[in-house]
Parts: C-alpha cells; structure tokens; sequence
C-alpha cells in the first residue's frame, strides 16, 4: 500500500518533461513558417521601396523628354550626360542599373503604347512622350530565393505631353520684347536665394556652382554642414560674374562690411564772363504739351516646375522680375521640385511688382 501511494506521488514529475518535449516539437514546427514571413516581409519592403524609386525616376524622364524629346540618350549630338532622358532615369535611381531603356513618341490620345510610335525627331507640342524602364531586384534571404528565385526583375512606365513651344491652336504666341530688363551679359550667373527651402551648408557649394554656375571655390561658408542656411552676404537675384563673384552664407547673421566713403572733389570756381550789350529777344509763347506717362515694364513669366526651386528663383531673376518677389509655399527642410506655381507659364505681367509663388 505505501509502495503504491509511493509512485502516485512521483507521477506529476514523471509527466512534466512530456510537456518540455511538446513545445519543442510545436517551436520546432512552427519556426519555418516564422521564418518565411520575417524573410518574405524583408525582401517585399525592399521591392517596394525600389518600385516607389523607379516609379519617381520614370516620371522624371518622361518630364524630361517631354520637353527636349530628340535627347534620349547621350548617342544623340548635344545631349550628353545628364542633358538626356536616360541620365535623369538613372540619377533618379541613384546607382541601380537599368537593364531595359525605351523611349519612345506616340500621337495624342494613345492609350496602348505599344509598337515603335513616331520617331523622336517627328515628336510635336501635343504628343505623348512614353518613357519604359526596367531595373533587377537582388534577393537576399535565402529562403524567398530558393521559392522565386535569386533575382526579379521591376518594371515601370510613364508618359508626359510634350511641350517644347508656347502655342496656341498650334499658332505661336509672339510675346512683346521687355522694356527696360536688365539682360544678363555672358560670363554672368544669378545668385541664389540660399534661405529659401531652407539649403543646408552642407549643399551651399552644390546650389552655388551646379545650379547658380558661380565658381565653387568663391563661397564661403560659417556653421556646421546639418544647419540651414539663414543669412547671405550677397542679395538673392543679384547678377554677378560667374568666375568673380564672392559669398558667403551661415546659419547665423554677420555682420556687413560698411564701404567707406568715397571723397567729394572741391569744386574750382570758374571766371564769371563780363556780360556785354545784348538785345532781348521777343518771347515766342511755347504750347506745354501734356506728359506722356511711362508705361510700366512688362516681363514674360517662365516656366518654373520640374526644377529645384533654388533653379526656379533664379529663372524668375532671369526673366526680369524681382527676386524679392519670388516665394516657396510650405518650403520643407530641403530643396525640392517645383510641381506649380501660381501664374501661368507665359503671361506677361509688371516686372517689379508681380509676385509669383511655387509649390510642390
């Protein structure tokens, strides 16, 4: 009897490590389906985030084409790296190779653009340009390589209608030439305005020598290179000469240089002439005519979106406008494409006090 009451005793201890041994089992069951989905999550993330990238590079050639339509790739005579659709696909992608290119010319209101399309040099105002790519994906987790394989390939399209003239019913507009604009002479550049967007100092020199064209080594910067930019010693708009020209930009107010004074010349008196007999004239009466007011000078608004909008504003100074009046709506913390802006491409507006905003 106490034998038996003896081994009743025992039998939850003998029972304990069966339990042990079935969560193994179950874990060791389960682990592969766990580890499928983190491996196909890992490698679906980085699809899409290749995709959203060559869907926004596609769209950026198909802009660019749209309005330069000939310069597909650098083989055409005037259209090197990156003035050509291919090289704004793959400065978009940022080092992803492309394993397919098309661009191609198709009539207005094509919905299935398939076949060769017109050729380039054939491309007019109104034409949908048509740009294809297609770049491979890499896998990295073995588990999703051994299903579908160690590579896929991403494709992605887009068209934009073409636009290389101001046209209207497929007349040119002929604008009036501007009075009294200060046209920049060769050899000059526009400065630009480095506390719109704000611009890091980081990319100061960027912004100065790529999209103003000053020389690079005339800036001078104060302030670590994560800081915006929030004060410059030359005027947005300023026009100065590209190789000469001096500035420099911080993240804090400087002082300003005060010129000093240039000395007035004493005047030398002259010898008052001994006046002679003279006889007066009979006073002819002289009809006042009216003034004739001056008419304000008129500039033609350029076109400002699918740039940088360090590019926009001085494309704005450029056209004759006041730099003072250009402005960015909800500029974020970087430079970024211009998508609209408030007057319309090629309307002609007073060149000191229209005022123009951009958005993206």
């Amino acid at each position: 009897m106490r034998l038996f009451q003896t081994v009743l005793s025992r039998l939850p201890s003998l029972r304990h490590p069966r339990r042990r041994g079935q969560s193994l089992v179950e874990f060791a069951l389960v682990l592969p389906v766990l580890l499928l989905l983190v491996a196909g999550a890992i490698d679906l993330g980085r699809a899409y985030f290749t995709s959203v990238s060559l869907e926004n590079a596609v769209k950026e050639g198909a802009f660019f084409g749209a309005r330069d339509p000939e310069c597909a790739t650098d083989a055409t005579t005037g259209c090197n790296d990156p003035a050509n659709v291919q090289a704004r696909v793959e400065a978009e992608l940022d080092g992803i190779a492309l394993s397919t290119f098309q661009a191609k010319c198709f009539d207005p209101n094509t919905t299935v653009f398939t076949g060769p399309g017109k050729a380039l040099a054939d491309c007019e105002d109104g034409d949908l340009y048509y740009v294809r790519t297609q770049v491979p994906f890499g896998l990295i987790t073995p588990i999703m390589s051994d299903i579908v394989g160690s590579s896929i390939t991403l494709t992605s399209e887009s068209s934009a209608v073409v636009l290389t003239s101001f046209e209207t019913g497929g007349v040119p507009v002929v604008f009036p030439t501007p009075t009294a604009t200060p046209v920049p002479e060769p050899g000059t550049c526009t400065v630009p305005d480095f506390t719109l967007g704000p611009t890091r100092l980081g990319d100061a020199a960027t912004v100065w020598s790529v999209d103003a064209g000053f020389q690079a080594s005339n800036l001078t910067k104060i302030g670590p290179n994560g800081q915006d930019a929030t004060w410059q010693s030359v005027a947005p708009g300023t026009v100065g000469v590209c190789l000469t020209q001096t500035i420099t930009v911080s993240n804090t107010p400087q002082a300003t240089p005060t010129p000093a004074p240039t000395a007035t010349p004493t005047p030398v008196p002259t010898a008052t002439p001994t006046p002679g007999p003279t006889t007066t004239p009979v006073p002819t009466a002289t009809p006042t005519s009216a003034p004739t007011p001056t008419p304000a000078a008129q500039c033609t608004v350029p076109i400002m979106t699918g740039v940088k909008i360090t590019v926009a504003q001085g494309r704005w100074s450029t056209a004759g406008f006041s730099a003072t009046n250009f402005s960015a709506v909800r500029p974020p913390n970087n430079d970024y494409d211009v998508a609209s802006q408030s007057i319309a491409v090629g309307a002609v507006r007073p060149c000191l006090t229209t005022t123009v905003s951009v958005d993206n």
